[in-house]
Order: structure tokens, then sequence, then C-alpha cells
């Protein structure tokens, strides 16, 4: 017959287990991601103010499994070495990786692709959706959903940016005329940890832009669709009014821009 106190004892046990099986998830997310936990978050807006777009209703509930998310944006370092590995500048159906015009902040020296003097810990940008796609697959990643990207940057509690309610321009790269290396706003960080989710670059979703609700089976996350993909997060030129964590802007997949860049996703295995 189990006695009180060690039904008492086994049941700690088994919390303190499940605390341990926790930190450990916690402690073994990839070099340079954070974990965003499984669970329900209220996705969209109700479109009602005065920097609400009608694409961000209404607002709705999404269930996602735990997934890992980039701390930063995608760097232009982290671009040339896949670059460098590939060998390639276009995919198989001849889509441009990146517009390789005054914009870009990469440079090839003897072959090799390089970023520009004092670029390497910027965000890599002027990279069209075909790019960021194939750097994910070759670093062993994904490009985020769009729900996982806004859960990442708001967390569970429907705040507007990624600190909270109110905008504040110490929090994020805004109102300039460059970027910022990533990174340099941690007072800005997201409930998970992520970094400039709001300002320095706008960033590539998988997702096709279509109305809500966010419904991941109808076609919306189809990878060989032509339509128009969603970007999230504003860039370092933008306002505040497009900057939040619901906006959803929607560029073609070829479009490239030098506020244009990307950060990578992968499941919690």
């Amino acid at each position: 017959m189990v006695t009180r106190e060690g039904f008492l004892a086994a049941l700690a046990l088994l919390l303190w287990a499940g605390t341990t099986v926790l930190h450990s998830a916690e402690k073994t997310a990839p070099d340079g991601m954070v974990l965003v936990p499984e669970g329900k978050f209220a996705m969209g807006s109700s479109g009602k103010a005065l920097d609400e777009d009608a694409a961000e209703k209404p607002i709705h509930e999404v269930t996602l499994p735990a997934f890992y998310i980039d701390k930063c944006e995608v760097t232009n370092a982290q671009y040339a070495a896949f670059l460098n590995a590939v060998k390639l500048t276009k995919d198989e159906a001849g889509h441009e990786y990146v517009a390789t015009n005054e914009h870009l902040r990469l440079e090839q020296a003897n072959g090799e692709w390089r970023p520009k003097a004092g670029k390497a810990s910027f965000p890599m940008v002027n990279v069209s959706w075909y790019g960021a796609n194939a750097y994910a697959k070759w670093a062993g990643k994904r490009l985020p959903t769009e729900a996982e990207w806004e859960k990442a940057a708001r967390g569970t509690d429907s705040r507007k940016y990624p600190w909270g309610n109110e905008w504040n321009d110490k929090k994020a790269r805004h109102g300039s005329e460059s970027q910022a290396a990533v990174g340099s706003f941690p007072q800005g960080a997201s409930p998970y940890g992520c970094l400039d989710m709001s300002g320095n670059a706008w960033e590539w979703t998988s997702s096709v832009f279509k109305p809500y609700p966010y419904v991941p089976t109808d076609g919306r996350e189809d990878p060989q669709s032509t339509e128009r993909r969603v970007a999230r997060g504003g860039s370092f030129s933008g306002e505040p009014e497009i900057s939040h964590a619901t906006y959803r802007f929607r560029p073609l997949p070829d479009f490239t821009h030098p506020f244009l860049g990307f950060r990578c996703a992968k499941a919690a295995e």
C-alpha cells in the first residue's frame, strides 16, 4: 500500500523530472536559435486602429507545435558562406537568389563571396524569397511560417511590438538611413529572446499571402507557389505604423530590396 508520504514523494519526483526535461530542451536549442514552446496564441489584429491593415483581421486562435527560430536575422557573413558552398546564385528554375546591384552588401574577390568592409554582422538583404529559402535549406532549417514568426515576435499576450504595446524608438532600428548590426537593440527583445523583430530589415516568411484565418493546409505553405509571400517586421527606414508584429507586407517571391532580409526556423525535436 502506498502511503501519503510515498505518493507525495513520487509526485515531487515526477514534477522535478518534467522541469528537468523542459530545461534540457531549452538548453539544447541549436546555436543562435531560441525555443518557442508549443501552444496557442491570438494571431492578427482587429484592423480598427489607424496603423492596422484590413489584412490583419480577424483575430483568431492558432495552435503551434514547439519550434526553434533564429535569435537574429541572417547576416551577410552567413549568406556569403552559403554562396561559396553551393557555388550558385540561382535555383534550378532560374530564380535569382540576390540582386547584384549597388545595394548588395556582398562582393566577390578571387571567385569567393565576402561581405563588404564593415558589413559582416549586418542583416543580409537584397535577397529574394527563393534566395532566403535556399539558404534555409542549406543550413538545415527552413523559413518560419508567418504564424510562427508572429508568435515568436509577440508571445501569447497579444502585445503590439516585441517589447510591449507602446512604441519605443530606442528599442528598434527605425527612421534611419542605414541598418544596424544584428542584435544591436537587446532591449527590444521579444518574449522568447528574438532580436530585431521590429525594424532593421523586413523578413521573409514561408507563407503565401492569403486572407485570414491562418490555415496551414489551404495552400499558403506551398513551396512551389509563385504568389505573393508574406514578409514581417518593418525596416530601418520604415515607420512604426507598419512595423508592429501583425503587419503583413506582401511582396512577390522574386522581389529584392535593400530593406528585405530573413531569419530561419526549424521544428523542435
